[in-house]
């Protein structure tokens, strides 16, 4: 059986510059140079191959040729984003030959991106020209130095990649120096490094295998009943369900790891308490309860160090994160839905960047993953019916599901925390008034010392697992999915549903933004 393959990392390069460049067989040697650079700066990866991405609007001169010139490496790959109407965009062009290649070079694009219409012809080349230097990790810019006046020019481009501190190589257009590297933020080495080890880790894939093939199977039933194409489908799930099922069990496992991590240190610190108050009411003259004592908070503290160490709780949110979205990925390609590398809202910025490794390793999945054609005309039902059914319903069962689920664990340890300060109480109470004989009269003061300890240990779980925030969130993501799921089935067409699948990807990502700003700070510590 095949392993699940490693996702690439991807090296985006934008391009900007001239239209009209003299002498193009020097500058293409000095833009392979340039490239050599570019792949010398990137980390030495054990698991992960590495790709160029080259992303450009394909305008006659400096676009096309860095195209072609990174084309040419192995695994490399276009991606297309148009400033205009295909057709309209071509009635600039001027250079014999220069429709030809522009189609070429477009049907050989692995992504293809109109932008949205600007009020300009200017205000579209420079929304285009800003586009590539915000979704790319450094930007080669074929230039002579000049400062042109015109709006969206290689002057222009070139000062919002400084100011924006994107890594910037200037080739001078006019071969009058050596190409200069300007290093801006850097190559996110760190994003490159951190992929690598999720490529690295291990998985049993038998099982990764197994359920994938389920949920294939149960796919393939909804689409039955939906109308859907089965080979679509087919195809989407070989690419899609074993990285997301892989990514969703390395979730899991450190989902795991950090939680019981976490409940295990407030035992052990609670027992810690509870070997302290005997000793002191039982047995004050034996060293062998200290002994304990000191054993269980030194297990404790190699507990935090190794969580820490290990990043189970960082692995856990960003591998979960990465899940979620493979998880949309299936649905999302069958609509042909664009996907830009998201930016979170101002609220959100303490989840996650546009520099983190989880995003650039989902755009390198998804520039990759085939797109089935569009359903039209009478093939638009059993998108929609298909799309509802297997996303939507299925995601508004999870949250209903979670919610129910948080709910009870919260209410339950509130209750035996209720419960355990109710016999604290009692302990006291039966202490003051000299309950029982002298055994009785040890017990009470253990009994009262304990317990608090107990309870806090239990509402510092509830805290840890944010039982009660969980559920209420879970809640109202379901009522939300609710409201997108009734606006889907009004939709007659897929113009009119595309803006609707993109919306319920957003609301899952931010759904699980806001989960990750509010578990990313509770790392586990000792209840000091």
């Amino acid at each position: 059986m095949p392993g699940v393959s490693p996702i690439p990392a991807r090296i985006a390069i934008g391009v900007t510059g001239h239209r009209r460049l003299r002498n193009e067989p020097a500058l293409a040697s000095a833009v392979s140079a340039v490239l050599d650079r570019i792949e010398q700066l990137a980390p030495s990866l054990r698991k992960t191959p590495l790709e160029l991405t080259v992303i450009t609007p394909l305008a006659e001169g400096a676009d096309r040729l860095v195209a072609r010139e990174v084309l040419k490496r192995p695994g490399s790959h276009l991606e297309a984003v148009l400033p205009l109407e295909k057709d309209d965009y071509a009635a600039d062009f001027e250079l014999p030959g220069s429709q030809a290649e522009f189609e070429a070079l477009l049907f050989s694009a692995r992504t293809r991106r109109r932008l949205p219409p600007s009020p300009s012809r200017a205000d579209a080349y420079a929304a285009a020209g800003r586009f590539v230097v915000d979704h790319c990790d450094v930007l080669i810019a074929l230039w002579d130095g000049v400062r042109e006046s015109g709006q969206g020019g290689t002057a222009e481009i070139v000062q919002y990649a400084r100011d924006t501190q994107c890594p910037l190589f200037w080739v001078r257009a006019d071969l009058g120096a050596e190409p200069t590297f300007e290093p801006g933020r850097g190559i996110n080495a760190g994003a490159l490094q951190d992929l690598d080890a999720f490529n690295a880790e291990r998985v049993d894939e038998v099982k990764v295998f197994e359920k994938a093939s389920d949920r294939c199977r149960a796919l393939k039933r909804i689409a039955r009943e939906a109308g859907f194409s089965l080979e679509r489908l087919q195809e989407a799930c070989t690419e899609v369900l074993p990285q997301y099922y892989r990514t969703d069990i390395l979730a899991l496992r450190y989902q795991h790891l950090y939680l019981k991590a976490g409940s295990l240190v407030y035992a052990l610190a609670t027992g810690a308490v509870a070997v302290a108050a005997l000793q002191a009411l039982f047995f004050p003259e034996w060293p062998l309860p200290a002994l304990i004592e000191a054993a269980l908070i030194g297990a404790a503290l190699a507990i935090v160090w190794l969580g820490h160490k290990q990043r189970w709780h960082a692995k856990w949110i960003d591998y979960r994160f990465l899940a979620e979205r493979f998880r949309s990925a299936l649905f999302l390609a069958f609509a042909r839905a664009e996907v830009a590398a998201p930016r979170p809202p101002r609220h959100l910025s303490l989840s996650y960047s546009s520099q983190d490794w989880m995003i650039a390793a989902f755009m390198s999945f998804w520039s990759r993953l085939s797109r089935p054609g569009h359903a039209a005309g009478p093939d638009f039902s059993s998108l929609r019916s298909f799309i509802l059914e297997a996303w939507i319903d299925d995601q508004i069962e999870y949250h209903r599901n979670t919610s129910r689920r948080h709910g009870r664990r919260n209410a339950r340890l509130a209750r035996i925390g209720a419960g355990l300060l109710g016999l604290t109480l009692a302990a006291a109470l039966g202490h003051f008034i000299g309950l029982g004989g002298r055994f009785v009269e040890r017990i009470l003061p253990a009994i009262a010392i304990i317990s608090p300890a107990l309870a806090a240990a239990l509402a510092a779980v509830r805290t840890h697992r944010e039982y009660l925030r969980n559920s209420l969130r879970s809640r109202e993501m379901a009522q939300h999915l609710e409201e997108l799921k009734a606006r889907m089935m009004k939709s007659q067409n897929l113009s009119e549903i595309i803006p609707l699948i993109q919306e319920a990807e957003q609301v899952m990502l931010y759904e699980n933004a806001d989960w990750r700003v509010v578990v990313r700070f509770h790392e586990i510590e000792l209840p000091a």
